[in-house]
């Protein structure tokens, strides 16, 4: 009898996790939504030409495709990245558990869209306070996202997760983005760097996406326009990265990592053929 009762399991109300391999239908769902959500990502300028295209017309907005700027500007926009990265991270990350006022989707589009209008109808003056400002409130709305998704932000880890959502996406100025297969590669690149390191590596990304946005803005007749729409173009674009990302790590917690990548691979697969 005791033999028997070894082999059963107790009773004791604990719920067992799910074998390796076997989300629930429901955390299937949610996954496939994350994939989703980064395939049908698109590059910044791209996205912006499009917005764009209503008030401009499409003729005139469609050779912002090809913007691009010296490797001189771009190098030192890297260096305002960092810094802004830097600044923000402080502020928003190691502060979002003392509280405090967090500005709802809407406010933030608010706020983006008036910064970048006055960014954009001042050049280059008004370049840098606009890029601090926006930096910030994207990296509260990722701190924000990633407390939603159970991360515990006393945590280093689920602190630095936050600074990587900031490196995915494509690093062409005028492609795609790479979708899934970036987002994998990313992660794959940033795996146990340091802190320090991690903010140059993020920084090289994130300086690519400040500069699409600088060379956007920079066109004189539509630049307060531009700047307002591409900040909330800016903004959107990274809550939706850290939500498929604290998503996915979310189940990840459940499901262990190589269980979650490798379903959403299939996932990703699955919805290039059928396309």
């Amino acid at each position: 009898m005791n033999d028997i009762a070894q082999d059963e399991p107790a009773l004791t109300g604990q719920v067992l996790a799910p074998p390796p391999g076997t989300l629930s239908a429901a955390d299937r769902q949610e996954l496939l939504e994350a994939v989703r959500r980064l395939q049908n990502s698109r590059g910044l300028v791209i996205r912006g030409a499009d917005l764009l295209a209503g008030l401009l017309g499409s003729a005139a907005s469609f050779g912002w495709r090809g913007l691009k700027l010296s490797p001189a500007v771009t190098g030192k926009l890297r260096g305002i990245a960092e810094v802004a990265l830097r600044r923000a991270f402080d502020v928003a990350v190691l502060g979002v558990e003392t509280g405090g006022w967090v500005a709802t989707p809407r406010q933030g589009r608010i706020i983006a869209a008036a910064s970048g209008a006055v960014g954009g109808f001042l050049g280059m003056a008004g370049f840098l306070p606009d890029a601090t400002l926006t930096t910030l409130l994207v990296m509260r709305s990722i701190a924000t996202i990633a407390r939603e998704e159970g991360e515990d932000m006393g945590d280093a880890g689920a602190r630095q997760a936050c600074l990587e959502v900031f490196a995915f996406g494509s690093p062409s100025l005028d492609a795609a983005e790479e979708g899934d297969a970036g987002y994998w590669s990313a992660r794959m690149l940033m795996h146990g760097r340091p802190l320090m390191m991690l903010f140059s590596e993020v920084a090289g990304r994130y300086g690519l996406r400040i500069s699409e946005k600088l060379a956007v803005q920079a066109v004189p007749i539509v630049g307060a326009a531009s700047g307002a729409l591409v900040n909330t173009v800016f903004l959107d674009h990274y809550r939706n990265l850290a939500r498929v990302h604290f998503t996915i790590r979310r189940l990840e917690r459940r499901y262990g990592t190589a269980d979650v990548r490798a379903t959403a691979q299939q996932m990703a697969q699955d919805m290039r053929l059928a396309a």
